[in-house]
């Protein structure tokens, strides 16, 4: 082989090493322009709620916070990598924001200490069943598990009513509201009587409730247990032809998205207002509990949550994917001690498990 062609290799390997930092660079350009890219999006969430008023849909963003945190939490990892401080800054504004939000419901890990004297408890469950669910056993299976004193289900169809049946002795009374045409889908399942009841759509509307009341200690006030299912928070409130002739669309108070969901949540507001002071309310609300419509809610009827955090839906995804939208609420002398996520029963929710304290007299 002649010596002028052999000379020639080096000259080709450094041609390949220059095109190692080429790439190199070229990636590194591609991890700038993604953490540019991430937090304009991340600031367009951050403050789309804010537009609201103009464009009600726009407060649905507002229910995803704990999902910016968490990307928050990723980007600032690739802005530190990449040392990108002014970027680093503007994630840290937007998770200090959303951490902020969701801070008064994050979960708490304290241990259940043992029953005071003269107090009781009761386990509830909430779960939203789905109308889709085909394996309505696993269902079964796991309110039997779980051995709860109260149980709200939401979504019943009709089909599921006799392999719901199979309760009957574990469960003997029963409020049930669930029709062919899904007028109404609401069940509650109780190992105490009923001393009062009421169920159906509220003034003949949207939302259902259905409650019943029970007295769990004899020493003890008696309690209201209620179960509902609001609206999903993507169907905004239809102009009315006469504005002047329908005042209840002019009435939202001040702050409010103007959505179905809220328009249902101040019918409810309404109706609880009518209910016992000692009350606990469950179901699928379909919102977070940083949201302001759920914020009204609490205020305006003395609920409360207790502040933990219960990621629910979609019961398929890891939890910090999950929204925190099923819920247990409770005002006088039922207070929450626990709150936790279920196991998947094949409904696209999980159930919320909770521990509810009662004192007596």
């Amino acid at each position: 082989m002649p010596e002028d062609y052999v000379t020639d290799l080096p000259a080709g390997d450094g041609m390949a090493e220059e095109a190692g930092p080429r790439k190199r660079g070229a990636f590194l350009k591609g991890l700038h322009a993604g953490l540019v890219a991430g937090c304009v999006a991340l600031l367009f969430a951050t403050f789309l709620p804010l537009l609201h008023p103009y464009w009600p849909l726009a407060d649905v963003a507002e229910h995803f916070a704990l999902q910016v945190l968490m990307a928050s939490a990723f980007l600032g990892a690739l802005a530190v990598a990449l040392r990108r401080w002014r970027w680093l800054s503007i994630i840290g504004g937007i998770a200090f924001i959303q951490a902020w939000t969701i801070h008064p419901y994050w979960p708490s890990t304290t241990a259940l200490a043992a029953p005071a004297v003269g107090e009781a408890r009761l386990k509830l469950v909430s779960l939203n069943v789905w109308y889709h669910n085909q394996n309505m056993p696993a269902v079964i299976d796991y309110l039997r598990d779980t051995n709860a004193d109260v149980v709200g289900l939401v979504e019943v169809r009709d089909r599921m009513l006799p392999e719901l049946a199979v309760l009957n002795d574990l469960y003997p009374y029963r409020l049930e509201c669930v029709s062919v045409a899904r007028i109404c889908q609401e069940l509650l399942l109780s190992k105490y009587p009923f001393t009062a009841s009421g169920k159906g759509r509220i003034d003949g509307e949207l939302p259902v409730l259905v409650w019943g009341e029970i007295r769990p200690m004899p020493q003890a006030p008696p309690i209201t247990i209620a179960v509902t299912h609001l609206a999903w928070p993507f169907k905004k409130i239809r102009a009315p032809a006469e504005p002047a002739l329908d005042p209840q669309h002019q009435s939202l108070p001040k702050g409010l998205p103007r959505l179905v969901q809220t328009e249902q949540a101040l019918k409810l507001t309404g109706a609880l207002d009518r209910l016992s002071s000692n009350l606990v309310l469950m179901g699928d609300f379909n919102m977070t509990p940083w949201s302001r419509t759920q914020q009204y809610l609490r205020r305006a009827t003395g609920l409360d949550n207790k502040g933990a955090l219960v990621p629910s839906w979609p019961a398929w995804a890891p939890s910090f994917l999950r929204l925190p939208i099923d819920h247990v609420m409770t005002r006088g002398n039922p207070q929450i001690l626990e709150l936790a996520a279920g196991p998947d029963v094949g409904s696209d929710h999980r159930p919320v498990e909770a521990i509810i304290a009662l004192t007596g007299e």
